[in-house]
């Protein structure tokens, strides 16, 4: 039986953001918020047995799993919302989780860094070179990617990180039609004003402040959460054109140029312009 909703996308790429705007668009003032990855848009990578506070009501996932027939949850699936990111600003993020997950902050470490040292630029080479093989759980960016795209199993509606961001209310008034999910659209612009980045790091503030396991702290992050790192960051954008070498460019258009070109025609890389 197909009886899941899947937000599908590779590490780092907004899907936590989505997640928000389905919560608050389909589940009332009533759902407590710290429960959204547990009952209501459940993480199927923490919580794979899929205990949902609505079992009438949508079913939704959020994965990192790339498309494939043997991986949890996509037998049950009927539609997915792929979100996709430019594959330079994901590198960049990933590169910040690193730095939050080594809170000691050791700049000579290849777990964390500054954004210019060595280290840094190691770690560069080697997502350019592998396609983006940071992630075990979703396999390389490139990969990843075309799996859920080329696929036809299942239907798909695709949204970029950018569009999302910058057109949240058109974006999810897409995607709920694709869904059949009839909205209010009064709710609908509560879900994006309660969905924001901001109100995201004030969440995540006020739940490192009391030590509550929620949306973000978990007992074990809290050495990464004595300092001032937290898990919403700088949102990167147009890390290709600011932050890479021209070699590293140049390296970045063959890696990627196919889904540069497909996916961001009017952006930073290949077929750019």
């Amino acid at each position: 039986m197909r009886d899941l909703i899947s937000l599908s996308a590779f590490p780092k790429s907004g899907v936590t953001y989505l997640g928000f705007l389905m919560f608050h668009c389909l589940f009332g003032d009533a759902a407590e918020i710290g429960d959204l990855e547990r009952r209501y848009v459940i993480d199927i990578h923490a919580w794979p047995a899929l205990r949902f506070a609505m079992p009438e009501g949508p079913r939704i996932v959020k994965s990192h799993f790339p498309f494939g027939p043997d991986r949890p949850g996509v037998g049950r699936t009927a539609k997915a919302v792929y979100l996709i990111r430019h594959p330079v600003d994901v590198m960049m993020s990933a590169w910040d989780y690193r730095r939050f997950l080594n809170p000691a902050g050791n700049p000579g470490a290849d777990e964390g860094g500054p954004a210019d040292g060595p280290a840094f630029r190691r770690f560069v080479h080697g997502w350019l070179t592998t396609g983006g093989a940071e992630f075990e759980v979703a396999g390389p960016w490139r990969q990843h990617v075309r799996s859920w795209l080329d696929q036809r199993e299942i239907p798909v509606h695709l949204v970029t990180y950018t569009d999302l961001v910058d057109h949240p209310g058109r974006e999810l008034a897409a995607i709920l039609r694709f869904l059949d999910l009839p909205v209010p659209a009064e709710r609908q612009a509560m879900a994006v004003e309660r969905s924001g980045m901001a109100a995201m790091a004030a969440l995540e503030a006020e739940e490192v402040r009391n030590r509550r396991d929620g949306v973000f702290y978990r007992p074990e992050l809290a050495r990464s959460y004595e300092g001032s790192r937290r898990f919403i960051n700088k949102g990167h954008r147009d890390c290709y054109a600011t932050l890479l070498t021209d070699e590293e460019r140049a390296l970045a258009d063959r890696t990627f140029g196919a889904e540069m070109s497909a996916y961001f025609p009017g952006g930073s890389g290949a077929g750019a312009g």
